[in-house]
């Protein structure tokens, strides 16, 4: 009889233990989370969070500062389908609006879902057409975009003077080659004009429009 006993305190004991790692606090959980941020455990991190907000049930997340964070845990982690998914839950919920839609771009471009990142970035301008950040990274990608159209009429033009110097073009397959380069010089400068839009002082731009009505003179 005592040993069915002493089985049945242990049995207890147990039960209660793990009962005790269940009724972890919304704030025990967020620590632990913090702590393994620190130790730059990103996927430990990104589970305890998610445990955390779980603990809330229905109520609202007064920590909207901690989902942005996760969004940002869930990239280090390479989960980028969470990182997408905590970016728009910060944005709705007001917090970190902008940098919210920025770290959702860069997402979407590491994806290679280049109109979608670029949609972000254009979202990104309309909630703050005068932030700096945003400017210059709509710049920026615009500055990419026209830059690989003119570097097409570069390498169609450096081709054809080759081919000429070794006697393998005539002169009007040389034309040719020109109108073809001056067509993607032309693609270029809208390209410009808008990188030039959101930054008039961007010298990578001003570099290539210069280049372009050179080319096309």
């Amino acid at each position: 009889m005592k040993r069915v006993f002493f089985v049945f305190v242990m049995l207890i004991a147990v039960l209660a233990a793990n009962a005790q790692v269940a009724e972890k606090t919304f704030a025990e959980l967020k620590n632990e989370g913090n702590a393994a941020v620190k130790a730059n455990d990103f996927v430990k991190a990104l589970d305890l969070y998610e445990q955390a907000i779980a603990k809330l049930g229905d109520s609202p997340i007064t920590d909207t500062m901690m989902v942005y964070n996760m969004g940002l845990f869930a990239v280090k982690a390479k989960n980028y389908e969470k990182a997408l998914k905590y970016f728009d839950q910060s944005f709705s919920m007001n917090r970190m609006k902008v940098s919210s839609l920025l770290s959702k771009s860069d997402v979407l471009k590491g994806m290679k879902k280049d109109a979608e990142s670029l949609k972000a970035m254009e979202d990104a301008f309309a909630v703050a057409p005068k932030d700096p950040k945003v400017k210059s990274k709509l710049a920026g990608y615009y500055v990419k975009e026209a830059s690989t159209v003119y570097a097409k009429g570069g390498a169609i033009i450096n081709k054809a003077n080759a081919d000429l110097a070794a006697k393998k073009l005539d002169d009007a397959g040389y034309k040719a080659a020109v109108a073809a380069a001056g067509a993607e010089f032309k693609k270029a400068l809208p390209l410009i004009d808008k990188a030039l839009s959101y930054d008039e002082a961007n010298a990578t731009a001003k570099q290539l429009k210069a280049a372009c009505e050179a080319a096309l003179k």
